[in-house]
């Protein structure tokens, strides 16, 4: 398949997924104007640097599906590796940054977040033990080597996901995914005027177990 037919097709799935989420957006009158308002989770995701540049796009996205406090992610080495087209959607709509790692969490740390290490350390602890504190930053790292170990040092809690077949690692962005989304639960469970900015989600939340 040429260059240009694949570059053809990206920009058709980029035009398909804009059209997709103004449809969405006119179900909920206003929804562009106030999100900006709208509290969001108070967590930072603190990526550590990234073995494939596409996963800055999908962790992008992902923390936008949670209305997450920020991204930051680690400087790379050229523009070619700042891949953000997993999250092409989330760009206008999530706060992310680039800078060192340990900055950021030293950073996060003065201003009185805890930080958990997303990683497969000895002496983590199985995320579904988790007791998370708010507010919070989640550091996660490359697939196979994990955190970088002068970031790894610097976390107060190493936490982990337990895996139950042959594969010794998840994909990063997705590993993100599912610890996110135990964070947003958790922190629900203390806020509950934490909601969806979409009415739809709203009322997905809202129906009986």
């Amino acid at each position: 398949m040429g260059k240009d037919t694949v570059r053809g097709r990206e920009a058709v799935r980029r035009l398909e997924e804009v059209v997709r989420a103004a449809s969405r957006v006119a179900q909920d009158p206003g929804l562009r104007e106030r999100y900006a308002q709208l509290p969001r989770l108070p967590l930072r995701i603190l990526c550590c640097p990234l073995d494939k540049g596409i996963n800055h796009g999908n962790i992008l996205r992902i923390a936008e599906c949670f209305r997450v406090e920020k991204v930051v992610y680690a400087p790379v080495s050229s523009e070619k590796e700042k891949d953000l087209s997993g999250g092409f959607a989330a760009i206008k709509w999530q706060p992310f940054e680039w800078k060192p790692t340990v900055e950021a969490i030293e950073e996060a740390k003065a201003e009185g977040y805890r930080i958990y290490g997303l990683t497969l350390s000895p002496d983590c602890v199985p995320i579904q033990r988790v007791e998370w504190q708010f507010p919070c930053a989640l550091v996660v790292g490359r697939e196979l080597e994990g955190l970088d170990p002068e970031a790894e040092a610097l976390c107060d809690e190493k936490v982990a996901i337990p895996l139950f077949g042959m594969v010794e690692s998840l994909n990063v962005a997705v590993a993100t995914g599912i610890a996110v989304s135990r964070i947003a639960d958790a922190y629900r469970l203390r806020d509950p005027s934490f909601v969806p900015a979409r009415s739809a989600q709203q009322r997905l939340l809202e129906r009986d177990p």
